[in-house]
């Protein structure tokens, strides 16, 4: 009997004598799917009353609430507790040149609150850019809009790269509601327009603001940089 067979022969007699279901020894990674519609990748690692623990296939662990997937995925939880979930090695750190694992489809939009933004980046592993603006009477802030934020790269680029949150300030920098006052004090604003990176951890990356010749590759560039990731 050919050797490469007598191995395939002595694996399923294995198999059989331990019980063990081959597809079980592979992580199972399955589309999730939270209460916007927004999907991602990942396989469920662990289960904690209400809390959610899954792993992204860049190696990021992400946990929230089962009351923000899907119906669908809690009834998966139901039947695939993690004690059922084949094993799979300790996570490692991901590597800091190791893209995040995003829908393929997904389409960035700009959020207004910066829980919900703190939400898309636990699920996704991206940054945050934070942007803090005013595009009712800010000349600058209008043209950061018009010769960044509106081209189609820049799209293409926070697609796959960005969770976005955008703050809206009235003129001479005044908050329209207590939450964007508090933040602009946090992050110490002092000029319009001005953005920051940060992690779902609140950690600080990098800061910018407008300035003459900023386009998305260069912006795409800064954030790469300030990231270590070479996602196009």
């Amino acid at each position: 009997m050919d050797g490469g067979i007598m191995k395939h022969v002595l694996f399923y007699l294995l198999v059989s004598v331990l019980g063990i279901v081959p597809g079980s020894l592979m992580a199972e990674f399955r589309s999730w799917t939270n209460t916007e519609g927004k999907n991602v990748e990942a396989e469920l690692t662990k289960v904690d009353g209400d809390s959610v623990t899954i792993r992204l296939r860049s190696g990021t662990l992400s946990t929230f609430s089962q009351s923000k997937l899907s119906e669908v995925d809690r009834d998966y939880i139901v039947q695939h507790p993690p004690s059922a979930v084949s094993a799979t090695p300790a996570p490692t750190q991901r590597a800091e040149s190791g893209p995040p694992a995003v829908d393929a489809k997904r389409k960035a939009r700009w959020l207004g609150k910066m829980a919900k933004a703190m939400d898309e980046s636990k699920v996704t592993g991206l940054p945050i850019l934070v942007l803090f603006t005013g595009t009712s009477w800010c000349p600058y802030c209008i043209k950061l809009e018009d010769e960044l934020f509106s081209k189609k790269e820049f799209s293409a680029f926070a697609n796959q790269n960005l969770v976005l949150l955008k703050l809206d300030y009235g003129p001479g920098g005044k908050s329209p509601n207590k939450e964007q006052e508090t933040l602009q004090k946090d992050f110490q604003v002092r000029g319009f327009p001005s953005y920051f990176l940060i992690n779902a951890s609140d950690t600080r990356l990098a800061k910018g603001g407008y300035h003459s010749g900023i386009n998305p590759k260069d912006f795409a560039d800064w954030v790469k940089g300030a990231t270590h990731n070479p996602n196009e």
